[in-house]
């Protein structure tokens, strides 16, 4: 398993396929948990830090560690107010979800061993959004941290068929995301997760909105190059006379005027925004291992220039 992801699954092809197992099909929760390798509980355990003299043990009051059963791994260290949300607890939320057992799971596994967990789930619920040829599918991910870095997070993340980009848009009208503490555990709360689906399809209804308008929002190709060029400033004269300067900048202006060019939806605000996601998921240059890069971005919402794009393109 390459770098920071542990453990995975995958029943079709993802950003970061490669680096788990690729099933037939998408999977019940029952199946889904044993192929992504997270069939392991969070236990809490006494803390203990030694004096100066190293002779003896004094226990931390207030803080423990958050201990992996399977092979007594340490995951982190938390308050005495933490309470570890198991991973199955984190499926049958997602179960509850859909009023049903038969949530059908798509992706799911373990970042920095063990530290992070994420389900990918699609919603058949909700009806996928097509416009004109271009069709949008609602998914929901789940992500939970068992080191006290992160709360319980459900967000909306709907996925474009064309490209397999994930693209997170933010509403005005609806949330995106959802959050729960780990002060309390979540098993029981089959209301709050019904609650959630109505927080899930007021952002679909929303995302559909804004799709529409933006789709119905021309963008010439000055106005195009315009906002190329707020995100991607082009580097002084004398930068653009070094070789390395004036290639990578080159390539990135190339790369997306590529996705524009052949973008389903050129010459609009839509147009836009997809080739510069485009570019953020698949060719931005990344340091490390860019498969998990691309884990660590979907899972953290990070799509800074998905973001600012959008906001350039409502402010023509």
């Amino acid at each position: 398993m390459v770098a920071n992801v542990e453990t995975m699954f995958s029943a079709k092809e993802t950003p970061w396929h490669k680096l788990g197992i690729v099933t037939d099909g998408v999977l019940t929760s029952a199946d889904a948990i044993v192929k992504a390798g997270l069939d392991w509980t969070v236990q809490l355990r006494e803390l203990f830090y030694t004096t100066d003299s190293l002779q003896t043990y004094v226990q931390a009051p207030t803080h423990y560690a958050t201990v992996r059963d399977s092979d007594n791994s340490c995951l982190g260290v938390v308050g005495n107010r933490y309470t570890p949300i198991q991973n199955s607890e984190a499926f049958d939320f997602m179960d509850a979800l859909v009023d049903s057992g038969e949530a059908k799971y798509e992706t799911a596994g373990s970042l920095a061993n063990g530290k992070i967990v994420w389900i990918l789930m699609r919603l058949d619920e909700l009806q996928e959004n097509s416009f004109q040829a271009d069709s949008i599918i609602p998914y929901v991910l789940l992500s939970n941290s068992h080191d006290g870095s992160s709360a319980l997070k459900v967000t909306m993340t709907p996925v474009r068929v064309v490209c397999q980009n994930t693209l997170r848009l933010a509403l005005n009208k609806a949330s995106q995301q959802f959050s729960m503490r780990h002060t309390s555990g979540i098993s029981g709360k089959v209301q709050q997760a019904r609650d959630t689906l109505g927080f899930v399809a007021k952002y679909y209804d929303e995302f559909q909105r804004e799709v529409e308008q933006l789709i119905n929002q021309e963008v010439t190709s000055s106005q195009f190059n315009d906002i190329v060029e707020k995100l991607f400033p082009r580097p002084s004269d004398e930068d653009m006379e070094k070789p390395r300067t004036a290639n990578n900048y080159d390539l990135v202006v190339s790369n997306i005027t590529k996705n524009w060019n052949g973008e389903l939806h050129k010459g609009t605000a839509w147009g836009v925004i997809n080739a510069i996601n485009s570019y953020e998921l698949w060719q931005q240059k990344v340091r490390g291992n860019k498969l998990e890069r691309q884990a660590r971005k979907f899972i953290a919402d990070d799509q800074y220039l998905t973001s600012r794009v959008q906001k350039l393109v409502k402010a023509l």
